[in-house]
C-alpha cells in the first residue's frame, strides 16, 4: 500500500512466504508481485514474548526501476513452531533511501518445512 495515494498497488498479491525457525530465530522471505514487478521481503525475527523483527530489508524490481530499503515492523504475529511449522504475519513499513514509505500487511502464513534461506552477504545479529 502506498500511504501517499500516488500509486495503485491493489493488483499486488502474495506469491509465497517461506522461512525456517532455528531456535529463537526465524528467517523468512516473502514474494509479492503484480503482473509486471516483484517485491521481495527478507525478514529476520527474534522469537520471544513478544516476537520482534530483528532486521529486515526489501527489493522491489519494477520495469525500468529498482527500489530497495529497510523494513520495520508495526506489528508481528508468531504462532507455533514447536510441534509443527511456524506461522508468521504482521504489518511492516518499507522505507526507501529517499525517505518514502510503503506499507505491507502480511497475513498470518504457515511456513513450509522444506525451505532453507540462502546465505547472503548481509549479516543478521
Amino acid at each position: 500500500m502506498d500511504p501517499s495515494g500516488r500509486e495503485d498497488l491493489s493488483a499486488f498479491k502474495i506469491q509465497s512466504v517461506r522461512g525456517v525457525r532455528d531456535g529463537d530465530r526465524l528467517a523468512a522471505v516473502a514474494l509479492i508481485s503484480d503482473s509486471s514487478s516483484i517485491l521481495t521481503l527478507d525478514l529476520h525475527f527474534a522469537i520471544g514474548s513478544p516476537t520482534t523483527l530483528q532486521s529486515g530489508s526489501w527489493i522491489w524490481s519494477r520495469p525500468g526501476r529498482l527500489l530497495k530499503g529497510t523494513a520495520s515492523a508495526r506489528t508481528v504475529t508468531f504462532l507455533g513452531g514447536q510441534d509443527g511449522p511456524p506461522s508468521i504475519g504482521g504489518a511492516f513499513d518499507l522505507t526507501t533511501s529517499e525517505g518514502g514509505v510503503y506499507q505491507v500487511n502480511l497475513p498470518l502464513t504457515v511456513l513450509p518445512r522444506s525451505f532453507r534461506p540462502s546465505t547472503s552477504s548481509q549479516q543478521h545479529p
